[in-house]
């Protein structure tokens, strides 16, 4: 039988030629009998991408596309492309409404994005009703933040009776292509305010405050993060409403940078409570090149999620780290949506816990997430408190 013949699903990615959405479709490529197309406004880029997958994964079929989510026949597109399943890619995603998810609904095709925007994830439980009357799976946030960190928490809280501190912090590598879209996503947040739990208590703080250290293994070694909004902010407290602490830190290098960014987030902060609809358009476009050119740094970065809490009436630690090293950091956030899409393609049919629309939160184990990874440069390491 010819490998024509031999297709049985199709993948549309959108995004498909970006930071994220490539290492996604070259993740797939090992699914056995799918079609995977890779999408964007730009068809030269898309299907410079398809030849280049096809030349290393001949056993599937790779076709780039032009494909606007913004056009007026998107829906009619998505439904003459007669998907199995959507992965939504073409960030930034704060400010997007969920016209994607809902023409994937509308022609009962399975949706899933990548999308760390704490409103678009949190939010996305409004679509439940009408992806679970179409049989479908409709996901947000299969990538580090929510997919993966519910999956490390699945693990480490395994042996608390209680848990009183989670302590989460991202420090990407330096030396790694940044997508226009991840950089500007990041700087348009910069002096946004938003909750954390400090002491027990609602405590308001905003994007770029309060710089401080974390520190994970070699090569890694010691970062420089600071506050950042995510929608785990909002997901873990109803789940542990006796938390303390819960704060989230992320940041860039070299310090130099991160010490300018921190200065713009105070400028914006002290902007933004004037005007809320404040914003530079250029100003991502300029820190993409800046931080393309700013020397230093390395091509290692890594991951840190740290718990606190009581176990056997004794007080107790956790704690989870995950490194990319040598420029391969960039495979991880695209392993929870490939892991995710792998799930839905190789089963018969969507599983019940899957049904309908909700943020990805422990829809899939830390282990089918790092499955994905073991090609790479990728390590972690896992402290519980019998260790």
């Amino acid at each position: 039988m010819s490998a024509q013949h031999a297709i049985r699903k199709r993948v549309l990615i959108l995004g498909g030629y970006g930071t994220f959405g490539s290492r996604i479709a070259e993740m797939l490529a090992s699914v056995p009998s799918v079609q995977i197309l890779i999408a964007g406004r730009d068809q030269f880029k898309a299907s410079l991408l398809a030849n280049r997958l096809q030349e290393q994964s001949p056993q599937t079929l790779f076709v780039g596309l032009r494909l606007d989510i913004n056009s007026i026949n998107f829906s009619a597109q998505i439904r003459g492309l007669n998907l199995d399943v959507v992965i939504h890619c073409a960030g930034p995603f704060q400010g997007q409404d969920y016209q994607v998810a809902r023409a994937c609904i509308e022609h009962k095709v399975h949706y899933l994005d990548i999308a760390d925007g704490t409103d678009f994830v949190t939010n996305f439980e409004t679509l439940n009703s009408s992806a679970a009357n179409a049989g479908i799976c409709a996901v947000a946030g299969a990538s580090s933040l929510p997919a993966l960190s519910s999956a490390v928490l699945g693990v480490l809280t395994e042996e608390f009776d209680s848990i009183s501190d989670i302590d989460i912090a991202i420090a990407p590598a330096h030396r790694i292509h940044r997508g226009l879209a991840t950089v500007r996503s990041g700087l348009d947040a910069l002096g946004s305010e938003f909750n954390i739990i400090r002491e027990g208590r609602a405590y308001r703080t905003y994007a770029g405050a309060e710089p401080r250290k974390v520190h994970l293994g070699h090569p890694v070694g010691t970062r420089h993060v600071c506050d950042f909004d995510i929608p785990d902010l909002k997901l873990i407290p109803p789940l542990w409403p006796n938390l303390r602490n819960l704060r989230f830190g992320t940041g860039v290098q070299p310090w130099a940078l991160q010490d300018g960014l921190s200065w713009c987030a105070k400028f914006a902060h002290t902007v933004k409570q004037r005007s809320t609809n404040w914003r530079l358009p250029w100003f991502a476009k300029w820190g993409h090149k800046l931080a393309a050119w700013w020397p230093g740094g390395s091509p290692h970065g890594g991951m840190t999620i740290e718990v606190h809490g009581e176990t056997q009436q004794r007080s107790a630690n956790a704690r989870w780290q995950i490194l990319g090293l040598n420029g391969d950091g960039p495979w991880i956030p695209a392993a929870p949506a490939a892991a995710l899409a792998r799930k839905l393609l190789t089963n018969d049919g969507c599983p019940s816990y899957l049904r309908g629309a909700q943020p990805c939160w422990q829809l899939i184990t830390l282990q089918e997430i790092l499955q994905e990874l073991t090609p790479y440069s990728v390590i972690t390491a896992t402290q519980t408190p019998a260790q």
